[in-house]
């Protein structure tokens, strides 16, 4: 797996530092799971946190905090004794790593694929996050995404087959960033259909006016 288009310093350091909510985090994480160049970087970044936290004056403990750590370390155990995920078949053969798989069901013919048109497919990520949807998409092999831009970020980890836009050409592993004032239309590569998950905060802005008539229904 040759990966090309990798992580953002920006999108790294907010991942280190804690500050993205759980969709971006999931992008990126799925993402570092791939590439060993942005997990390096990812170590570094992190390894300069830990020192700057070192060499920070220690803040006095609450009474309770022993308490408080218990209990978080209860809900944590109750959380993932729920919701544990085994990894399927469908999901190894299409390198979707765990912690997508984690959110979803087990079983593959039991996944709430939602038609978009065109073929094209998603799941949405059941998340507590407000401020961004994470979804995993299946779009087939030759098909063109309608042309689109974007009200806010967008990134999109690539898990099997791959596209092309007017940014680059992305294969499994890659990652995409795009930003508003990106216009794009992805065009899947021949052969394979390609499964990759798009993280975005805001819906996509459609060049077409067809699609974007259609766009209430179909919730992207």
């Amino acid at each position: 797996m040759k990966i090309t288009h990798h992580l953002s310093e920006e999108f790294l350091l907010d991942y280190s530092s804690g500050a993205l909510s759980e969709a971006w985090s999931i992008a990126v994480a799925a993402h570092l799971s791939k590439c060993s160049h942005c997990r390096a970087l990812h170590a570094k970044l992190e390894e300069v946190g830990g020192s700057l936290l070192s060499d920070s004056t220690p803040e006095g403990l609450s009474d309770d905090i022993f308490e408080n750590v218990l209990d978080r370390l209860d809900e944590a155990g109750a959380a993932t004794g729920n919701g544990v995920r085994h990894n399927s078949e469908w999901a190894s053969r299409y390198g979707i790593p765990a912690v997508v798989t984690d959110y979803l069901a087990a079983d593959a013919n039991k996944l709430p694929w939602k038609s978009l048109g065109l073929g094209v497919s998603q799941v949405v990520l059941e998340t507590k996050d407000s401020s961004a949807t994470a979804r995993l998409l299946k779009i087939p092999a030759g098909k063109k995404v309608p042309h689109h831009s974007h009200k806010g970020r967008e990134l999109t980890v690539i898990f099997s087959g791959g596209f092309t836009d007017e940014t680059g050409s992305y294969g499994p592993g890659d990652i995409q960033e795009i930003h508003g004032s990106t216009e794009h239309q992805p065009w899947v590569r021949e052969g394979e259909d390609c499964i990759c998950l798009a993280v975005t905060e805001a819906p996509l802005k459609f060049s077409s006016v067809a699609v974007r008539l259609a766009q209430p229904l179909i919730g992207i």
